[in-house]
């Protein structure tokens, strides 16, 4: 029998822990940025850009451990979650070493195309990759026992530490490497908190316990890493054209615009974080889950709607708070934005319920999307209120269809 499902006190739990998150990582952006002056915080940010893309395998990880633990969770083999956890460590400790070393043999060529002259930068970045590896073993473990006071604890926690610490380190002069290494330090600290919430595990001592082989380690997280792959380009496609059409001065107020759409994807996300691994077990008993779909995309989209109307009534408010007024000019470009990310909202909601069943048209749906998205963007780019709209559009069509797949088509019998 499934106990309750829990979804909207998880969901307020979670929703505290990662807007406390996201606030910080604004905050984060608004302290740097003046200390460090243009030119060094566009460094900064480009390696943080860096680290996102290369980072993105990390996200796939852990949404495959979450979705292993939940199953193990459902059928009560607590041991074969320790043997998870575990066995995945070996590997993943084993893949942040070759991340780290990749990165730093192609350091000259990273420096080289970014014009960095410090390599301490790549080294730093190159590290922080590592532990990012890493994370995904506890905090894929806690949220996958569905532990979100836990796992909200953590990611609160590595947030405002590595805020509180870039802005220590900088007021020491040490610049972008010390923004960066603040980022470092709190991500092992991350690490070592998320470890000791599970020191709990290590009381089973059954013998042939379940564990992942590398073989569904890799069948699951493929598709996953499609997704964030898919979603990392739709969030951030529009910035790379506007640069590229735009002269540098738009681009920088662009780029300010898309900040604060992004928090309209973002502020919902623990609603998504909440329901992954609470149809991944009712999926392991194979009940249905449509309810939680349903009750995820009312509350989510509640939510940015009502974010959207503030921004539309009150976007020199937003505007000033994070960037100042001289980005004053783009309030009638920013009002628009909350309506126009909707759909993207709540697609986000649709692929984790996706992932959660082994429902994998919605990739397709993506990146047929994302092909029509820089189809728009690429031959129609007027202005900004044309850039919104082909997100728009492009977001529309990719929900829509991976919706109506969703709904009308009956899923295949899959093994668990």
């Amino acid at each position: 029998m499934i106990k309750k499902d829990n979804l909207i006190k998880d969901s307020i739990i979670l929703f505290i822990a990662t807007n406390i998150v996201n606030f910080s990582n604004f905050f984060f952006h608004m302290l740097v940025s003046r200390p460090l002056g243009p030119e060094k915080y566009g460094t900064l940010v480009t390696l943080i850009s860096l680290f996102g893309v290369i980072a993105t395998p990390a996200g796939a990880l852990q949404l495959t451990i979450v979705k292993k633990t939940a199953t193990l969770k459902a059928k009560g083999n607590m041991a074969g979650v320790e043997g998870l956890f575990k066995k995945s460590s070996i590997w993943f400790l084993t893949m942040g070493v070759l991340a780290f070393a990749v990165i730093m043999i192609f350091s000259g060529l990273i420096m080289d195309f970014f014009k960095i002259t410090d390599r301490w930068f790549i080294v730093i970045v190159a590290a922080l990759t590592a532990v990012s590896i890493m994370l995904p073993t506890v905090r894929g473990i806690l949220q996958g026992l569905q532990k979100f006071v836990a796992f909200g604890f953590n990611l609160i926690t590595d947030a405002l530490l590595r805020l509180g610490l870039a802005v220590f380190f900088i007021f020491l002069g040490w610049g972008v490497f010390g923004a960066l290494s603040a980022s470092l330090v709190s991500a092992l600290v991350a690490y070592a908190i998320g470890f000791a919430a599970i020191l709990f595990l290590f009381k089973n001592k059954q013998k042939d316990v379940e564990i992942i082989s590398k073989k569904e380690l890799l069948k699951y997280a493929l598709p996953v890493l499609f997704s964030m792959f898919g979603m990392a380009i739709l969030t951030s496609m529009d910035i790379f054209m506007v640069k590229h059409f735009f002269n540098p001065e738009d681009a920088g107020l662009y780029s300010a615009t898309s900040i604060i759409g992004k928090a309209f994807l973002y502020f919902p996300s623990a609603i998504a974080i909440a329901l992954f691994p609470k149809v991944a077990e009712i999926h392991a008993l194979n009940k249905d889950a449509g309810h939680l779909l349903n009750k995820s995309m009312l509350i989510t989209g509640a939510i940015t709607l009502v974010g959207g109307i503030f921004c539309f009534f009150s976007p020199k408010v937003i505007i000033g708070i994070l960037f100042g007024s001289k980005y004053y000019s783009i309030a009638d470009v920013a009002r628009w934005f909350g309506f126009a990310i909707l759909p993207l909202t709540l697609f986000n909601i649709l692929v984790n319920y996706s992932l959660a069943i082994r429902r994998y048209f919605f990739i397709y749906a993506m990146f047929a999307g994302i092909a029509l998205y820089a189809a728009l963007l690429w031959f129609s780019h007027a202005d900004f209120y044309r850039v919104i709209l082909n997100l728009f559009i492009s977001s529309l069509f990719i929900f829509v269809l991976s919706m109506m797949e969703l709904k009308l088509i009956k899923p295949k019998q899959r093994s668990i």
